[in-house]
């Protein structure tokens, strides 16, 4: 048994009044579960995966007095028993919606935190308007191996930018928030040697990336040239980096490999809808203007990605039954085992 005594975090959340507390836990044994209780409620958690492993993916959530299809896709990602859900901004819209948003939110997803590593990205809507800031969220989060961007938002600032961590055979590499022309090109100087030692390594099968903003979009939010051209960098040069997903379109797109890579944006974990920016890309596989969550299983030799049909919402251009996959796509594992795809 662990005895551990919780503290308060550096960073004090200002979306009601607490108490916040925070645990630090050490010596954990990897594809472990252990039990722990918050007052009366007893629950588990388990540490990252050995070997095979499901995660699903959302961004673009909000709360459940704001969106009423929020809770419908948290009961469907309680139904898949992901070890972890990647969250990738615009969690709340407590900027939009006012600070009951926030509270509401997390209260929403609990139904699958209390077990499931609750994984964060940041979005706009965390930062760049004045009612909700990075408190919130940097004060609820410890994200691993925590990492700094240049001139990110002085409230909550610094640090816990961005974070990487590995599951499995995957190392997963967040990016962050445009908070200046400067962040991206940081990142790039750091993601580049963690993508070789993920390269050189083994036991590491597949490189994933996860932020809000794409590189490659047809929807309400265009592609960023900057971002997209950093990824055709690491993909060229690093054959297992195959995966990249992200939201800030309300949409679902999947584009056949860039550079080696498959960009998808899913940005339909409950805010509304939003129309098309222009018609289809030539290198477009699928898209479709409706709510969904991914869910993604991962092996040694592939990993097998679901897009997963949400509640139905009144700007949608095409139905499906609710829970229906919309949308699947395989990524094998690389054959080259070789450090990179270039010398």
């Amino acid at each position: 048994m662990l005895a551990v005594t919780a503290r308060s975090p550096k960073i004090i959340p200002f979306s009601s009044k607490g108490p916040f507390w925070q645990v630090t836990l050490t010596r954990l044994k990897p594809g472990s579960t252990y039990h722990y209780s918050v007052g009366n409620v007893a629950s588990t958690f388990s540490t990252p995966p050995l070997g095979r492993f499901r995660f699903d993916f959302e961004a673009d959530v909000g709360a459940s007095n704001d969106f009423d299809t929020v809770t419908v896709t948290q009961k469907q990602i309680v139904a898949d028993r992901p070890a972890f859900v990647i969250v990738a901004g615009d969690l709340t819209y407590g900027n939009d919606n006012g600070l009951a948003a926030v509270d509401r939110h997390f209260n929403d997803v609990m139904v699958w935190s209390r077990w499931a590593a609750y994984m964060p990205a940041w979005g706009n809507h965390e930062w760049d308007e004045p009612l909700d800031d990075m408190r919130n969220y940097k004060g609820r989060f410890m994200l691993p191996h925590p990492q700094t961007s240049p001139k990110a938002p002085p409230k909550g600032c610094c640090g816990q930018d961005w974070g990487w961590f590995d599951a499995g055979g995957v190392r997963f590499i967040a990016y962050p928030e445009p908070y200046s022309y400067d962040s991206w090109r940081d990142w790039l100087t750091k993601a580049a040697p963690l993508m070789a030692a993920a390269q050189r390594d083994p036991k590491i099968n597949f490189i994933v990336t996860f932020g809000h903003r794409p590189a490659y979009s047809t929807g309400y939010h265009p592609g960023d040239p900057l971002l997209a051209s950093e990824m055709n960098t690491l993909g060229d040069r690093y054959s297992k980096y195959v995966l990249n997903l992200n939201g800030h379109s309300h949409d679902y797109e999947r584009f056949v490999p860039i550079h080696h890579v498959v960009h998808i944006t899913a940005g339909g974990g409950g805010a509304d809808l939003e129309p098309w920016s222009r018609g289809k890309d030539p290198r477009d596989a699928f898209r479709a203007l409706h709510l969904v969550h991914l869910r993604v299983d991962v092996t040694a030799r592939q990993i097998r990605i679901e897009a997963i049909c949400g509640p139905p919402e009144s700007h949608q251009e095409r139905s499906c039954a609710l829970n229906s996959v919309l949308d699947s796509y395989t990524i094998r594992s690389p054959v080259a085992a070789s450090s990179s795809h270039v010398k």
